[in-house]
């Protein structure tokens, strides 16, 4: 967890205090969380800062969601740069942390009743951090408005709280103040936390904050569906505000399009040589499916697969079963197969668990391996780990209604860059119709505008490759026989060390589009 105690396990003495006079002394318990956030392990990296990578390490309490930067200012405008929010900063880790200025994030799912009928809020907040004295806040608001501005007086918030870093609490409603809270000590460590709860249609709510619970009347009766924004004023550039342990009573699915058969997502080539870098634990947090390469022309390298998590790495088996010419077009197997073969094996038995299957020659037909030699292949590894699934990936010229797919194929996919979605769509029905029906298959996005597509319409910048992702995304969900997605690009577009070379961070919406992607497969919905 991020270093605090998480709120729906702690049972707070509170008195209660209503806006017109003192009540009596009551015990209350926080709020049952059914979403949890603790905001820890997150690769916080040039672009994505964190904000929604690893998501399923973080968020165990079987309900998931996504977050979105906003302006968080009085009068809107465009969200601020990625690095003005960011989750387990070096320096504030296992938190969502605001820099540089004042900023909300938003929690794409809109906040729900639980079973009991109570709607509930609750997270850690540090005002600004290494202080107690400072006015400046944290906020949580809530508005029926997904495009709210997520300040803490907009006209549309339904309800919100503000926590000044001294202790001064404020309860608005529709931009109206509504109470001033007794102001409440910090801890220790100059956090509070905080509690919202209420009951829809109802014409009250609780705040909880350290323990002391307020009840304030409302001007009207609250909605039962909301979208959270958790947000900070932070004029000084110098200051820092954290945010830690969020919990919701529960999160709407309802609007969530479905995924379909869609249970992997994961990147081509996320390690292709000792030169060309390990970039496994880069796609760990947003991936559960990815492709390596252990056979380097000097070495074995098996130790790659330490990076892997189980069964979550498919293994490149080309080398070691297909000669190919200068030209890389006319590909046959090694007379000595076998033997090449069982080196490979040797080098990976002591990694088993973390493989999840074997890749064939790349774009084998394509280039020259026939059917048969394909066959021989997968029936050999089969020989030497049965269980563990075979792929191959075609290219898509090489997919006619004449292609032959290997029985011993678990697998089947095909890559055909450049081209508009509704070709793939129509290769894809012919890869289909050549699959046995114990074969599932897979799609190769674009994940980078790559030199072979000549800046091609649709291919040409990170804005195109962004919505060709979700093009791919619609697709493979429709389709029930189509089981996962493997990115190609980010570290193989260009040279990263040649002028103008693309990588992952000089494709901001792209990484978004997988973030967003990867949490709708990977996590429970």
């Amino acid at each position: 967890m991020g270093g605090r105690a998480v709120l729906r396990t702690t049972v707070f003495l509170v008195v209660t205090l209503l806006c017109a006079g003192a009540g009596t002394a009551v015990v209350a318990s926080a709020p049952t969380a059914g979403f949890t956030d603790n905001f820890d392990n997150a690769l916080n990296t040039d672009p994505g800062y964190g904000l929604n990578d690893g998501l399923v390490a973080r968020q165990q309490s079987g309900l998931s969601g996504t977050y979105t930067r906003v302006s968080g200012l009085p009068g809107g405008g465009p969200a601020p740069r990625p690095w003005f929010s960011q989750v387990n900063h070096v320096n504030h880790p296992g938190t969502l942390s605001f820099f540089l200025g004042t900023s909300a994030v938003r929690m794409d799912k809109p906040v729900t009743a639980d079973a009991t009928g109570t709607v509930s809020i609750a997270a850690t907040l540090d005002p600004v951090t290494q202080d107690t004295a400072s006015p400046n806040w944290n906020s949580l608001v809530l508005s029926p408005n997904a495009s709210s501005t997520g300040y803490v007086t907009a006209a549309d918030a339904s309800l919100g709280v503000l926590v000044r870093s001294n202790g001064g609490l404020q309860a608005f409603q529709k931009g109206t103040l509504l109470a001033a809270l007794p102001t409440v000590p910090p801890a220790t460590d100059g956090s509070f936390q905080v509690s919202v709860r209420f009951t829809p249609g109802a014409t009250t709510a609780t705040y909880t904050v350290n323990g002391v619970a307020s009840t304030v009347h409302l001007a009207s009766a609250l909605p039962a569906k909301n979208t959270l924004f958790v947000g900070a004023l932070l004029p000084s550039t110098s200051q820092v505000s954290t945010v830690d342990d969020l919990a919701v009573s529960a999160v709407d699915d309802s609007a969530q399009p479905a995924v379909g058969a869609l249970r992997y997502y994961g990147y081509y080539a996320a390690r292709l040589t000792n030169a060309g870098g390990d970039n496994l634990p880069e796609a760990a947090g947003r991936s559960n499916l990815n492709w390596v390469n252990i056979s380097d022309p000097d070495a074995y390298r098996p130790e790659v697969l330490n990076s892997c998590a189980p069964s979550s790495c498919v293994v490149y088996t080309g080398n070691e079963f297909f000669s190919c010419d200068s030209t890389g077009m006319a590909c046959h197997l090694y007379s000595d197969y076998a033997a090449r073969w069982q080196n490979l094996a040797n080098a990976v038995l002591p990694y088993q668990s973390r493989i999840a299957a074997f890749y064939l020659l790349d774009e084998p037909q394509f280039r020259g391996a026939t059917s048969s030699e394909l066959q021989t292949a997968a029936q050999t590894i089969k020989a030497t780990f049965p269980t563990t699934k075979i792929m191959m990936v075609e290219a898509g010229p090489a997919v006619t209604p004449s292609m032959v797919v290997p029985s011993d194929v678990d697998w089947v996919g095909f890559d055909w860059y450049c081209k508009p979605i509704a070709t793939i769509s129509t290769t894809l029905k012919t890869l289909e119709s050549r699959m046995s029906a114990g074969q599932s298959a897979f799609l190769l996005p674009e994940d980078a505008p790559l030199a072979e597509c000549g800046g091609t319409a649709g291919h040409a910048t990170d804005a195109d490759i962004a919505a060709l992702q979700h093009q791919y995304f619609t697709l493979a969900a429709a389709d029930p026989r189509v089981i996962g997605l493997m990115n190609f690009g980010f570290w193989t577009s260009q040279d990263w060390t040649a002028p103008g070379a693309v990588g992952v961070s000089s494709l901001p919406q792209t990484l978004d589009s997988n973030e967003r992607e990867a949490a709708r497969i990977l996590l429970p919905n």
